[in-house]
């Protein structure tokens, strides 16, 4: 039996967090814009997070920036993940990300009324 593996492409970055919905009485879907950080669970900017999803698309690693910035706990194995075994500017910007991850982790979300 002599069969080749095919190799899967690369994955490639998502777009990042947009909420979705259709309007009133209509089929069509809508994207808002994205939440300021400061509303989010995970506080980093988006182009960081942007930057971090291509990096790790770049060595064959998946990294959705929509779950980074929603999912703390994607975000958080995503970040360890990549400065453990990173390859040039990843670790770095990783171990950045880790510490702002750390860092809003006891921050409690705000309640909306």
């Amino acid at each position: 039996m002599n069969s080749r593996r095919r190799r899967r492409p690369l994955p490639l970055p998502s777009f990042g967090p947009r909420r979705a919905h259709c309007a009133p009485g209509s089929a069509r879907l809508l994207l808002d814009e994205v939440c300021a950080s400061h509303e989010r669970p995970v506080q980093v900017e988006l182009d960081d997070l942007e930057r971090f999803s291509a990096l790790m698309a770049a060595q064959g690693w998946p990294a959705h920036v929509s779950r980074l910035a929603y999912d703390r706990i994607y975000a958080g194995e995503r970040f360890g993940f990549a400065k453990r075994v990173g390859r040039g500017e990843l670790p770095a910007l990783a171990k950045q990300l880790l510490a702002c991850w750390r860092a809003s982790r006891g921050q409690a979300a705000p309640q909306s009324s």
